[in-house]
C-alpha cells in the first residue's frame, strides 16, 4: 500500500489571539520539516481555558522579552527571563520566565509552557527572535 502524502500549511505565527488558537487546535499544521499534526495532538491539550491562559502568559512574556532588550547584557547573566545569547536572538529558560511571569498553578506548568513554546518558538518579535530552552 502506498504511503499517503499529507499536505499541510506551515505554521507562521499567524494565530494572534487566544480565540484564533482555540479555533485551530485541531488544524493539521506543518511544524517542522517532517512533523505534521495539530497543536492539540502535540500538547495533548484540548481545554480552551488552558489555551486562554497560555495566550495571556505569552503576551506577558512577549512584553517582558521586548522590554528586557533595552538593558540586556549577554555577559551579565542577570536576566529574569533566563535569557542567553545576543539581544537579537535570545533563548529564554522555561523555568525562569515561568517563575517571573506566571500566576498559574504549578500543575499547569507543562501544558501552558508547551503551548507557548510550540506556537512561538523562533518568532521574530520587536527586539529579536525568541527561542525556548529548557
Amino acid at each position: 500500500m502506498a504511503k499517503q502524502k499529507v499536505s499541510a500549511k506551515a505554521y507562521n505565527y499567524e494565530w494572534k489571539t487566544a480565540e484564533e488558537v482555540i479555533a485551530n487546535i485541531n488544524t493539521q499544521i506543518k511544524w517542522s520539516k517532517h512533523m505534521v499534526c495539530s497543536i492539540a495532538e502535540l500538547t495533548k491539550e484540548t481545554n480552551p481555558e488552558t489555551y486562554r491562559k497560555a495566550h495571556a502568559l505569552w503576551l506577558k512574556l512577549k512584553d517582558a522579552f521586548n522590554a528586557e532588550a533595552k538593558t540586556y547584557n549577554p555577559e551579565a547573566y542577570s536576566s529574569k527571563l533566563g535569557s542567553v545569547g545576543e539581544v537579537e536572538r535570545r533563548e529564554v529558560l522555561r523555568s525562569a520566565w515561568w517563575d517571573e511571569l506566571s500566576e498559574y498553578a504549578e500543575d499547569e506548568y507543562y501544558k501552558i509552557t508547551s503551548i507557548i513554546e510550540m506556537l512561538h518558538h523562533g518568532e521574530q518579535l520587536e527586539t529579536g527572535t525568541i527561542i525556548f530552552g529548557s
